[in-house]
């Protein structure tokens, strides 16, 4: 079955807290969501890597939207994770390499096939994978800006 998920994030340099939001679609069902990336991030591609392998993730344990075999469509508005993901990038920072192999670890588990396409992110297209990346990014901001109260209150 294809499924698809669009995911995004938002992330703070200040203090280094991420969110993530995320919207799945299958003829198992729909279910959209988000949350706070746990612990700090490296940086805005990190985020928008954790956001994508934690929507795969919540999809196929907690939701089971996602199943083994699926072919699964993922789109993101951050083109350096999709060349990350698929190996176009030869320098990728730690946090990011984690993503991979987080990535690649869920593919092989599950049988996954997994193709990757780019959401042009912040835009006033009226395509229902424009309006759900804005919902995504809406629900990213909300989160990161839990996470960043978190940490700051922690570092009082």
């Amino acid at each position: 079955m294809r499924v698809t998920i669009i995911a995004d994030a938002s992330f703070c340099p200040d203090t280094n807290a991420a969110g993530y939001g995320y919207w799945i679609a299958s003829e198992r069902g729909k279910q959209g969501g988000g949350g706070e990336l746990k612990g700090r991030v490296a940086g805005n591609i990190a985020a928008e890597m954790y956001a994508v392998v934690n929507a795969l993730y919540i999809a196929l344990n907690r939701l089971q939207l996602v199943q083994t075999g699926d072919e699964v469509l993922i789109q993101t508005d951050c083109m350096a994770a999709i060349d990350a993901f698929e190996g176009r990038r030869r320098q990728v920072p730690n946090q990011e390499w984690e993503a991979v192999k987080q990535m690649r670890r869920l593919c092989s588990e599950f049988g996954l096939r997994i193709v990757f396409r780019h959401v042009k992110g912040h835009t006033k297209n009226k395509e229902a994978r424009y309006v759900t990346n804005k919902l995504c990014d809406r629900r990213a901001k909300e989160a990161m800006r839990r996470a960043r109260a978190r940490f700051q209150l922690e570092n009082l």
